[in-house]
Formats: structure tokens, C-alpha cells, sequence
């Protein structure tokens, strides 16, 4: 049995000599000539290709990855206080941002201010002329304006300004 698979092995392993390989001239078997050396330190040098006429050939990954910052920001530093935590204490005291809205075209942040709540409105003291309801910031504040899309609210008291995001 071990005789047959030494037989057979050395029978493929001349089948695949032979097929690789093509006769010469003069009937002997030549193999392919082998790949020459590669000298000690070089590095072969990376073939550049040639954009090919109406199109725009694509960043390598190296131009890629390049203008992006490296490394990443601590996790375990401390958070920084949100804008609100900061301007809180200069706020009318309990007062809260809660959110914006669009209503009627105009621009509207919700408040609440102690126990009331509702719109406030570009303006002295936030009043809303449509809303039926007293204006809810105090004597002295404003609403200088109300930015829907970022979720902002800008307050301001006399020559000081205070912004405020959801």
C-alpha cells in the first residue's frame, strides 16, 4: 500500500514538472528561469498610475488619513459645564430653557420662570404680541434672538449677553 502512494506522488509530482515546464529545442525539458534576488534594503518602488483621460483618480489612503488629528481626547478628563450651567447664575433665578418652535413664520422659545411657563419672543422681556399671555422674562431682560435650528436662546440684561442651548 505504501509502495502504490510512493508511486503515485512521484507520478503527479513529474505530471506537474512537465506541465509547467516546455520543451526545448532539442527535446529536453526546460524549466521557467526563477525571479532574480531581491538586493538586501531596497524596497521595490510603487508604480504611480497614470490617470486616464476625463477621469479624476482617487486620494491615495496616505492623503487620505493625513489631515486628520491623531490621537483622541482623554476619557476620563472631566466634562466641560454647558453653556446654561455657566450663565446660570446671572439668570433671572429659576429660570429653565426648555425648547424652541417656528409658529407663524416667527421664531418662539419655551421657558419657565419659577411656577409659570410659556413662549417668549424677540424682544423687551420676551413679550409675544399673538400668545394672549404677560411677558415672562423681568424688567430689564430681553430677547435679542431665537435660533431654531441650533436650539439657542440669546438673552440680554443691560449691556450683558447670555446665550443659552438646549
Amino acid at each position: 500500500m505504501a509502495r502504490a502512494r510512493s508511486a503515485l506522488l512521484a507520478l503527479a509530482a513529474s505530471t506537474l514538472a512537465t506541465s509547467c515546464a516546455g520543451p526545448s529545442e532539442d527535446g529536453a525539458t526546460v524549466l521557467p528561469p526563477s525571479p532574480p534576488p531581491a538586493r538586501s534594503g531596497s524596497v521595490p518602488a510603487a508604480t504611480q498610475p497614470v490617470p486616464t483621460a476625463g477621469f479624476t483618480p482617487l486620494p491615495t489612503p496616505q492623503q487620505v488619513v493625513a489631515p486628520l488629528a491623531t490621537g483622541r481626547p482623554d476619557p476620563f478628563a472631566p466634562l466641560a459645564p454647558a453653556r446654561q450651567a455657566l450663565a446660570a447664575a446671572d439668570l433671572p433665578e429659576g429660570l429653565r430653557f426648555t425648547g424652541v418652535i417656528r409658529s407663524g413664520g416667527h421664531a418662539q422659545a419655551l421657558i419657565q420662570l419659577k411656577d409659570q411657563s410659556g413662549p417668549v419672543c424677540v424682544g423687551p422681556r420676551g413679550y409675544c404680541p399673538g400668545a394672549g399671555l404677560p411677558a415672562l422674562l423681568p424688567p430689564g431682560w430681553s430677547v435679542t434672538s431665537i435660533d431654531v435650528q441650533n436650539g439657542r436662546l440669546d438673552l440680554r440684561q443691560g449691556s450683558q449677553r447670555r446665550i443659552l442651548s438646549l
